[in-house]
């Protein structure tokens, strides 16, 4: 070994702490995979060839093993060469048992990131002569380009002369709207919301084998990782029939106890949470990252260095939010209708933009604020006509709203004339806790609506950042648009009287001015001239 090569206990760890695999799994494809990187050149470190072993798992059916597989590494350790090589043997070795073409979809959360890995993928394509003759057309050089490569207005796909295309793009809300992948690839997984995924991922229903891998590192308490959360605690759990998970992190690091005592100085941590320590990763940066970081920052090191990752504590899943449910079925009243003077409005839309609900709160008394829910249906054309009506109907009434939430209907209200109140995070988490405190205090009087009551019985919670917690959905098919809409319009209430009322002060008493009334040097009105 040369004197400048790390020492052994300088190494990343190349075995991952957790590697649980489907249960459908009898094989594995990774020959084909290890053969496709030779052609290209691509040379794999031992976890990388590791991953792939497990990707590419098959069940007894020769089908894929895992339909949804998630890979937690820390940035800069080389997961590129487990992205390209398994989408290169999609594109040139594994075609659709129907023969119809394959579609590779290939998504990051920036588009920087997107375009850096389609032109890894162009470059050592077109650097492999086996490679490039089958691109369409022969990868021939042309004036428009290389022939089978797309690049223009952000089109960034290869194509072979099979019909297999490999592309490139970022995800939003339109994202796989309209096309069918075989497999996706979701790059960033940190950064994956539920309203842009559940548009994504059904984009993958109709093929006869689908595979979709998330790869990503520790999320932020602002971020939208959600769905990535979820499928670590899959993982982590293990036993699915086709899920499978691998991490590479510090023992103890799953564990909010023990995560919370792992010495982040310690080399042996760093070992744990980055493979490609010593080998892709530079000793020395790390050492300097703990250095920068370590006193004024260590969460941020824990996070992006180490992957240090707490599953949720086992009884804060149990107990999906602090509302007292036997206060809230109490104060159920037949007479607790919402009418009357100062009604606010609320508006909430599922996940991915499907359906809404409208909610409405008013002031009963002094201490008392009741709730109920107006309308939930599937479609969001429906919710401007419908909010317009209300306002006109209780007094041109207060709409709120998370403009996040609502963003695609914010057009139709604009376009409408409805004017709303936004509501910026820190509102957003004082709502919850206001509406938590009324509710077991027994301040909040409702009619008996089930389908509320049901709304509040599975909805649990999740952090916004600093603010404080929002509803969430306990899984994606409880919605829990009744229990937003009805906590922020009672957050309505309480906004609009605390704000101060703009008045236009009277003019006035009319009076009758007399001459005794004006002053020496004063004009006299009896004898001033107009």
């Amino acid at each position: 070994m040369p004197t400048n090569s790390p020492k052994p206990e300088q190494l990343g760890l190349q075995e991952p702490r957790v590697r649980a695999l489907p249960l459908s799994r009898t094989d594995t494809l990774v020959d084909d995979i290890l053969d496709i990187c030779d052609l290209a050149s691509i040379e794999c470190d031992p976890w990388q060839e590791g991953g792939l072993e497990a990707i590419a798992s098959i069940d007894a059916e020769g089908q894929w093993a895992a339909t949804e597989f998630g890979i937690l590494v820390s940035r800069q350790q080389g997961k590129g060469n487990i992205l390209l090589p398994y989408e290169l043997a999609h594109l040139y070795l594994w075609p659709r048992e129907d023969g119809a073409p394959k579609l590779i979809g290939h998504t990051a959360h920036e588009g920087a990131t997107a375009r850096e890995a389609f032109r890894r993928a162009r470059r050592i394509i077109l650097a492999s002569p086996i490679l490039r003759a089958e691109l369409v057309g022969g990868g021939k050089q042309t004036a428009q380009g290389v022939t089978g490569i797309s690049t223009g207005n952000g089109n960034w796909a290869i194509e072979l002369k099979n019909g297999n295309r490999l592309v490139f793009f970022t995800r939003t809300g339109a994202a796989g709207v309209g096309v069918s992948f075989d497999v996706l690839i979701v790059d960033e997984a940190q950064h994956s919301p539920l309203t842009i995924l559940e548009a994504l991922l059904p984009a993958t229903d109709a093929s006869p084998n689908k595979q979709v891998l998330f790869t990503g590192t520790v999320p932020k308490e602002d971020q939208d990782g959600e769905y990535f959360e979820g499928l670590r605690d899959r993982g982590r759990k293990g036993g699915f029939e086709r899920t499978g998970w691998i991490e590479h992190t510090p023992v103890g690091s799953d564990d909010p106890d023990l995560a919370a005592k792992i010495d982040l100085g310690d080399p042996q941590t760093w070992r744990e949470g980055n493979p490609g320590l010593g080998i892709r990763l530079a000793w020395k940066t790390v050492e300097d990252d703990w250095n920068r970081m370590g006193q004024t920052n260590p969460e941020a090191f824990a996070r992006q260095r180490c992957s240090i990752w707490p599953s949720r504590r086992p009884e804060v899943a149990a107990k999906l939010s602090e509302l007292d449910l036997d206060v809230w079925k109490r104060h159920a009243r037949d007479d607790a209708a919402v009418s009357g003077d100062g009604v606010v409005l609320s508006l909430a839309l599922g996940r991915g933009g499907g359906y809404g609900t409208i909610g409405a709160a008013v002031r009963v008394d002094s201490e008392h604020i009741a709730v109920e829910h107006i309308w939930t249906e599937s479609g969001t054309r429906w919710i401007s006509p419908m909010l317009k009506q209300l306002k006109a109907k209780y007094g041109n009434a207060l709409v709120v709203l998370d403009s996040k939430n609502a963003a695609a209907v914010i057009g139709a209200l604009d376009a409408a004339g409805i004017k709303y109140l936004a509501m910026n995070l820190d509102e957003i988490a004082a709502s919850h806790t206001l509406f938590i405190e009324h509710v077991n205090a027994g301040l909040v009087p409702h009619r008996d609506q089930p389908e509320v009551t049901k709304s509040l019985e599975l909805a649990t919670t999740r952090n916004i950042g600093r603010a404080g917690v929002t509803w969430e959905q306990s899984d994606p098919t409880k919605p829990v648009t009744m229990a937003q809409a009805i906590t922020w319009a009672l957050w309505g209430v309480l906004k609009s009287e605390a704000s101060p009322k703009k008045r236009t002060p009277p003019p006035p008493k009319a009076a009758v001015l007399t001459r005794d009334a004006v002053g020496g040097n004063d004009l006299d009105l009896a004898t001033a001239r107009f």
